[in-house]
Order: structure tokens, then C-alpha cells, then sequence
């Protein structure tokens, strides 16, 4: 039965040191459960921060404010040293909170495994779309040299009657759990694990709109709807040097160095902003140029945001924000300017915050998908969003 009364610890700052080097594996709601196991010495493991001498698998989920949610968790019964801990933004993010889930009181009808389900409830008031679940624990006996679990997120809440008799914990998370953007720069290496969707549940994420999202279409789900092909910011119906598939836009040259790619009109006001997160997941493949190119403008894939800037009273200047993403160092006269590198061959998300930029953007116009440099050049890129929030001074919510 529901363990009425119990809540999630009151939530603290995280205090520890969290790197980006840390690997994150991205769940998808109303996706089948993952990943299994995972051995203690996989690269996709983590220090744990909470369990001393314990391990951490590191999840992103991508959550709508305002929806409600079960996230589910199944492990072994000698697996007891287990800690589930939630994280409002990234966890080395300054401010970061943490709530750590409670694991009982436990109900058990099968000595083989423990399951638990936690109603989480996301605020409307949030002003970020990520929640980062770490599971964390220790090998109990010296044979278990894996971190063995499955976990899980639901669209909507369980309720506990229909599984009566089935040994699962049934307990409550925060309700009016506040997500928090970045106010500064955040990179980590992405895990997108190969999952099939359950054909009943309906695919929440992709289909819902990240609210304040400027960007249409950003998961590529339909196809090139609201995007148009360019070369140099200009729409070109000959473009061809790119190619759309489950993992997202591909962007690719095996003769030309052109800037090339999709891009998408916006022409939003974004003067009263709090913040202006551009996120998104990029994979380098291939590249013969290093860095970005000798004047700090050429990678595999880049996003370019064009924007008015206001630098004064009834005054904008125009504006062209461009961040590279490479994975060969450069060599003479090649730069790195501008550019971010990344591991070749994994996906590595990026968020920054447009509005610490000076003078801040008023106006967004355009953004732009794209590579150019020498070939070849092959990279991917997905789940692209420009999330703007202004925070009201009545913002409230469960931290």
C-alpha cells in the first residue's frame, strides 16, 4: 500500500564537486525500463557523492512543469545499500538542490527483488525542463561487482490499488518539485541508450512543447516542418549535405567547405527575459579541419543564433552568436576560438545561458543548424531548444 505521510528529505545544496566529465545517460519517458545492469567498472559509473565507497548511475529526464509522474525503481534484495537523489538542475551547478527519496517503509513479497514507485509532481513555476536522478550504491559481497537496477518514468502517476499483492513500495516524492535553469555554462557527456517505446503509452516529450521554447521541432519528430535549408543564412532549396534519421539531423561534406544546414525563422522579443537557455545534444563523427578553422568560424556542426542586440535607447545593433563544436585539435592557422571540443563519436549535450552575453539579445531572429570547413566533416545533431523564462517575483514552489 501507499506509505501515506512519508515525503521525500527535505531538499539541501549540493555540496560536493560534480564534474562535467561525468557521463549522463538521457531516459525517456514511457520507455521501457533500463538499463539492467551495469557493471561497477563501466565507464558510464560515477563516484557516488551520498554512499561512501558507493557508485552512481547519473540520469537526465526530460519532464513538462506542471505534469505528474512515477518513476520506478527495481534492484536486487541483497542490493540494500541503494539511495535514490533527485537534482533541480545539474548537480554542480551553484545552488544545486538535492532531494533524497525515501526507501521505506518496504513491502516485500518476493526474496528475489525490491521495487519501489515514487509520485514526483514538477512545478509550473520551473524554469527548466531536466531532472537528474542519481542512483547511487555498493557492492554488499565481493562476488557483485555491478551496480544491478532498472529504472523508469511514467506520464502519469501509479496508482497503488492496481497493483495490490505485487510487493512494490509504494511511496511519495515531491509534488511541486521546481526545476531550475542554468544561469551558466553546462557540458556533459550524453548517453542516448537504443529503447522502444511502449506502443500504449503516449511519447510525453516529443510530443508536448517545452514551455517557452522558441524552437519549433527542435527533436526533429516532423521531419523539416519549420525548417528550411540554407547556405550562408540564405534558403537554399539545393542543399544537400545533410540527412534526417532516428538520431537526429546529420550534417555532413565530402567535397565542399561551405557553411551549410537548416535554419529556422524566430523574430521573438526577448527584452524582459530572465534567462535564454540554448540547449542542445551534438556527436562529431568526422573532421579534417581543426578546431574551428583559421578564422574561428568553421566546425562539423555549429549552431548560430542571429539576434538584435540593445545598446542603447531606441538603438539595436545586429548580431550573429556562433558556438563550434569540434574534435581535432587544431593545428596552425587554425584556431579554437569559439569552439567547443568534443570526444569523437559521443554525444555530448551543451546549455548555456544567451543572456550573460553583453549587450544582452532583445530580439531573436533566426537559428541556424550548420557545418563548414574542409571535408570531410560528419557530425550530428538533436534535441535543439532556445527556452526563455522570465521569473516573476511570486515565483513559488517545492525546492
Amino acid at each position: 500500500m501507499l506509505a501515506a505521510g512519508i515525503l521525500a528529505a527535505t531538499s539541501i545544496y549540493a555540496s560536493t564537486p560534480w564534474e562535467s566529465r561525468w557521463h549522463v545517460v538521457e531516459l525517456m519517458p514511457d520507455s521501457r525500463p533500463y538499463p539492467g545492469a551495469i557493471p561497477y567498472r563501466n565507464s558510464w559509473l560515477n563516484t557516488s557523492h551520498h554512499i561512501s565507497g558507493g557508485y552512481a548511475v547519473l540520469y537526465s529526464i526530460e519532464l513538462i512543469p506542471g505534469g505528474f509522474y512515477t518513476l520506478g525503481l527495481s534492484c536486487p534484495s541483497y542490493a540494500r545499500d541503494v539511495a535514490v537523489v533527485l537534482f533541480d538542475r545539474w548537480p554542480g551547478s551553484p545552488g544545486a538542490r538535492m532531494v533524497t527519496l525515501p526507501m521505506g517503509p518496504l513491502v516485500r513479497t518476493s526474496t528475489k527483488s525490491l521495487e519501489y514507485r515514487w509520485n514526483l509532481g514538477i512545478s509550473p513555476q520551473s524554469t527548466s525542463t531536466l531532472l537528474y536522478v542519481s542512483v547511487e550504491g555498493r557492492p554488499t559481497e565481493p562476488k557483485h561487482m555491478e551496480l544491478p537496477h532498472t529504472v523508469f518514468v511514467r506520464s502519469t502517476p501509479t496508482k497503488p490499488s492496481s497493483r495490490v499483492g505485487q510487493g512494490i513500495t509504494y511511496l511519495q516524492g515531491p509534488q511541486n518539485l521546481v526545476l531550475t535553469g542554468e544561469r551558466e555554462q553546462v557540458a556533459y557527456l550524453v548517453r542516448k541508450p537504443e529503447v522502444e517505446r511502449e506502443a500504449e503509452a503516449e511519447t510525453t516529450s516529443m510530443v508536448m512543447a517545452i514551455p517557452g521554447d522558441l524552437v519549433h521541432n527542435g527533436w526533429f519528430t516532423q521531419g523539416l516542418n519549420y525548417w528550411k535549408t540554407h547556405r550562408n543564412y540564405e534558403v537554399n532549396q539545393d542543399v544537400t549535405s545533410f540527412s534526417l534519421d532516428k538520431d537526429g539531423l546529420r550534417i555532413f561534406s565530402t567535397v565542399s567547405h561551405e557553411r551549410e544546414g537548416l535554419i529556422q525563422q524566430i523574430d521573438a522579443d526577448v527584452s524582459d527575459a530572465d534567462t535564454l537557455i540554448l540547449r542542445a545534444d551534438v556527436r562529431i563523427d568526422t573532421q579534417a579541419l581543426g578546431g574551428t578553422g583559421p578564422d574561428g568560424r568553421q566546425a562539423p556542426i555549429a549552431i548560430a543564433i542571429g539576434y538584435e542586440a540593445d545598446i542603447g535607447e531606441e538603438s539595436t545593433e545586429q548580431n550573429i552568436f556562433w558556438q563550434g563544436f569540434y574534435c581535432l585539435e587544431p593545428q596552425e592557422p587554425n584556431l579554437s576560438t569559439n569552439g567547443q571540443k568534443v570526444p569523437q563519436g559521443l554525444w555530448y549535450r551543451y546549455i548555456t545561458n544567451l543572456m550573460q552575453m553583453e549587450p544582452k539579445p532583445k530580439r531573436i531572429r533566426f537559428i541556424s543548424l550548420e557545418g563548414s570547413g574542409w571535408p570531410q566533416r560528419d557530425g550530428w545533431i538533436t534535441d535543439v531548444h532556445l527556452i526563455v523564462k522570465k521569473t516573476t517575483p511570486d515565483d513559488s514552489g517545492e525546492k
